[in-house]
């Protein structure tokens, strides 16, 4: 039965990244939620969710995520794979994500993404011209 729960979060999941706003994707957690990620500070709740998702999509207004694949760990764990792709400095930019999400009541009560994030701190500082975006995404915060 929870493969049947996992696999319509899975399919929510991965319509929020097809067109992630901040709204649908902060739907997708319990209040209280924790996402620890590289590049950024471990975000507690849905206030600091949406804080990091907005500075992510502000930075990448055209960010888009595809399901790659997916597993249940066990009943409340799931690991998703996602390719993330958009554009920055005026370039493609794109990276592959492990995340390990477990869940509550169907909601993601704590989400760890893991991806190259040293890889992809050099994609973003070999382009110069989206810097400007980035900063103001960081500020506007």
């Amino acid at each position: 039965m929870f493969q049947t729960d996992t696999a319509a979060f899975v399919r929510r999941f991965a319509e929020a990244w097809a067109e992630p706003t901040v709204d649908a994707l902060v739907a997708l957690t319990h209040p209280d939620a924790t996402l620890t990620q590289p590049l950024a500070a471990t975000a507690h709740g849905h206030d600091r969710l949406a804080n990091v998702l907005d500075e992510l999509l502000s930075t990448i207004p055209d960010l888009r995520g595809e399901l790659v694949s997916w597993a249940p760990a066990d009943e409340h764990t799931v690991f998703v794979e996602m390719r993330l792709h958009g554009t920055f400095g005026r370039q493609p930019i794109e990276w592959v994500t492990v995340d390990k999400i477990v869940l509550r009541e169907g909601l993601i009560a704590s989400r760890t993404a893991n991806f190259d994030g040293l890889r992809l701190l050099g994609s973003l500082a070999r382009r110069p011209r989206g810097w400007p975006v980035w900063l103001r995404a960081k500020l506007d915060r």
